[in-house]
């Protein structure tokens, strides 16, 4: 005997309108003998929606440049007006970048510290 349809109900109490899996009663969602499988596929699931997720798939992995820093705000901010990210991956990227910045700005007076003890002959100290 095939069965055309899940016999389960959803939530909200209607019938379920899933196929069955080949050779079973049931859909992989209400299938009793996939309950366990089940909770490990939400938990991938959730985990793959994460801000942490999103963000990593809309930001590059190298090191940017100040321009590219810019210009890579620049369309995260279009994309961000049209729609098309939401805006906690937009807020991180910000703040990402503004510690990049800081980052940055930090290295570039460190340098020039580091070149103007050189001229006078400063000696640093291991701290």
């Amino acid at each position: 005997m095939k069965v055309d349809r899940c016999p389960s109900l959803t939530r909200d109490g209607k019938a379920c309108a899933a196929t069955p899996r080949p050779g079973k009663t049931h859909c992989a969602w209400h299938d009793p003998s996939l309950a366990e499988r089940r909770s490990e596929w939400s938990a991938r699931g959730g985990l793959h929606r994460s801000n942490r997720s999103r963000a990593k798939r809309q930001l590059p992995a190298e090191a940017m440049e100040t321009g590219e820093l810019a210009g890579l705000l620049s369309a995260v901010f279009r994309r961000l007006v049209d729609g098309e990210i939401e805006p906690g991956v937009a807020t991180a990227a910000g703040s990402l970048a503004r510690s990049m910045i800081e980052v940055a700005r930090a290295a570039h007076v460190e340098d020039r510290i580091v070149e103007i003890e050189r001229r006078l002959g400063v000696e640093r100290s291991a701290s």
